[in-house]
């Protein structure tokens, strides 16, 4: 949706006149600067020389760029059905061949060194040379077989961008694009970019989720911002209102500076008191009931908010940002046992709950991603069932890393994507493996590793009951729960409006897991985003959800919450919730609540 400024008009001459669009937050922060547009799937490569001392550089990408490549001819031959004609087969052989050719390799290689051209631009040439050659032979065959070169050239220069995006992008800048993921965003925060804008995308996706780690404001959905925007234009983006002005006037630039320094100054959202932000009382309802909070974590770099905000530990770990900010490779036992040791003497006795690696259906690591792409990722190889699948590789090494580190502190092990308990027996058979061989290798650990599941499928939800004789606790994680209850991909604009996790149906699962869990004598929290939703807060402490799991920054707010409200009040409202039909007169009367019982009481 697209709004007039109130001061709409030229700033300066020949300036056009200054326009906002509307989208949704998705992490916060206000931008200032110009907008870099970014298009993964134009294999255009401007042809530039580079500096002499890039040139190993430039040809250690080359030959990345080759490996992704030939990566991608096998998938797609995996995937040319058999009975697919001859010229096909023969063309993918033909670029699997050139692709390995020295001579081909050499040249390229040569350029490089010698001419100091960009692997793009030696790529360029190097082919043009060749196809040239083909067109002037006079044989009519390798005369066809020239046009076969540009296709090769398109593929080997989509693998080339995909390693070097952000290095034709200005420093300082804002990126704007149709979609991003996690690993884009982890490439433009080392180029001191200030902010993404998407065309599509939804708030609560694995890529809002590394912005926020980053402190990289982000707005998804702005559909006209591809037309709008061009690389150059000077661009406003406030993370906080999901909005993207594009270029602003002088007035509209000074008012967001402002806003900017005030944020810096104070970095609590507005409304939340400076003293709350180093309150370190039990956090408790009116009429007494404690509540944990803890904090989601993704990076080393949130560590140092866990005390300032007053989080009791962490309640999630998210390990694969680990993996993901290195580039997508396999750490090592050893790089992931100083990781976590580290994660656990920051939090001290509160510990940390660590979650296993989970590359989600929204990004893959493309060296921990085997196989063709899948037609619904969401529902694929993923989360529990990529760890079981490859355990020597991914599971037993993370596994005995966290042994390790968990003599340091206090840790627990979470597992994502689980559907059956024979799913939970297998790791522990792995875990008390790896116990016995640590103690015969002579390695220190602790093997008192509390062992919980993420319920996010509704599945586990549903039986509950039958895992809780398995684990130690249960984190309920309400983005991909909401998600798959209610057949919305919350990634997807066109339907997002349906995503809610305050949807009866959603909590009525909830419930059903807390009930389960005071059964068995098993501990329940909630660490998906609902957690730090206002409005949602009082619903799921009515549920008897006594733990949330929430971004460091959204702790204070959720702490006036809960020590406003009375618990038997919340569970009035749950019941009244549980019994509507819809998720809008869920939020509707939530948000009524929250505003007669909370906001009056606060003031």
């Amino acid at each position: 949706m697209e709004n007039a400024s109130p001061t709409a008009g030229p700033d300066r001459a020949g300036s056009s006149a200054e326009r906002v669009i509307e989208g949704t937050s998705a992490a916060p922060g206000i931008a200032i600067g110009t907008a870099s547009r970014y298009d993964a799937s134009a294999p255009d490569i401007q042809r530039t020389t580079i500096d002499a001392d890039e040139v190993e550089a430039e040809i250690e990408l080359l030959a990345n760029a080759v490996q992704r490549a030939e990566q991608e001819l096998e998938t797609v031959r995996a995937l040319v059905p058999d009975a697919a004609e001859a010229d096909t087969e023969a063309l993918l052989e033909a670029q699997a061949l050139m692709l390995r050719d020295e001579e081909f390799l050499q040249a390229v290689r040569q350029r490089i060194r010698e001419r100091t051209e960009s692997a793009g631009t030696a790529v360029q040439s190097v082919l043009e040379t060749h196809r040239k050659r083909l067109e002037t032979s006079g044989d009519e065959h390798l005369h066809d077989r020239a046009s076969d070169l540009v296709d090769l050239e398109k593929r080997l220069l989509r693998s080339l961008r995909r390693g070097k995006v952000a290095v034709n992008m200005e420093a300082h800048s804002i990126v704007v694009a149709r979609n991003l993921t996690a690993t884009d965003l982890f490439r433009f925060s080392r180029h001191s970019l200030l902010g993404c804008v998407t065309a599509e995308g939804g708030a609560t996706s694995h890529v809002s989720i590394v912005a926020k780690a980053l402190n990289l404001p982000l707005v998804v959905g702005v559909q006209e911002v591809l037309e709008a925007v061009s690389s150059g234009d000077p661009v406003v983006l406030d993370g906080y209102e999901g909005r993207l002005v594009v270029r602003p006037q002088s007035a509209t630039v000074e008012q967001y500076r402002q806003r900017q320094a005030e944020r810096e100054a104070s970095p609590l959202k507005d409304g939340e008191l400076e003293d709350e932000k180093m309150d370190d009382r039990p956090v408790t309802t009116t009429d007494g009931r404690t509540v944990t909070l803890r904090a989601n974590v993704g990076l080393d770099t949130e560590l140092d908010l866990l005390d300032p905000y007053g989080a009791d530990g962490i309640g999630l770990l998210r390990t694969e940002l680990f993996f993901l900010a290195d580039g997508g490779r396999t750490l090592t036992e050893d790089e992931q046992a100083r990781a976590y040791r580290t994660v656990v003497e920051a939090t001290g006795e509160a510990g940390a709950t660590i979650r296993l690696l989970d590359l989600g259906g929204d990004e893959r690591t493309p060296r921990l991603r085997t196989g063709p792409p899948e037609d619904n990722p969401f529902l694929g190889w993923r989360g529990l069932r990529a760890l079981l699948d490859r355990p020597d590789e991914l599971l037993r090494p993370q596994l005995r890393a966290l042994l390790r580190a968990n003599r340091h502190g206090a840790l627990r092990v979470l597992l994502p994507m689980v559907t059956d308990p024979e799913e939970v027996r297998r790791v522990r058979a792995i875990i008390d493996e790896e116990v016995d061989r640590l103690a015969a290798e002579g390695v220190a650990y602790d093997p008192d590793l509390p062992l919980g599941i993420m319920v996010e499928v509704p599945a586990a939800a549903v039986q509950a009951h039958a895992f809780a004789e398995h684990v130690d606790f249960f984190s309920i994680g309400t983005n991909d729960l909401t998600q798959y209850v209610l057949a919305v991909d919350r990634g997807n604009e066109r339907v997002g409006a349906g995503y809610d996790a305050l949807h009866p149906a959603v909590l009525g699962l909830i419930l059903r897991v807390v009930e389960a869990g005071r059964m068995a004598g098993c501990p329940v929290e909630v660490c998906g985003e609902i957690a730090g939703d206002v409005q949602a807060v009082p619903v799921l402490l009515g549920l008897g959800v006594d733990t949330l799991s929430v971004a460091p920054q959204h702790l204070p707010a959720v702490q006036r919450i809960v020590r406003a409200l009375g618990y038997e009040e919340a569970k009035g409202l749950a019941r009244e919730i549980l019994q509507v039909t819809d998720a809008e007169t869920a939020r509707r009367r939530a948000r009524e609540w929250v505003d007669t019982h909370v906001s009056s009481s606060s003031t």
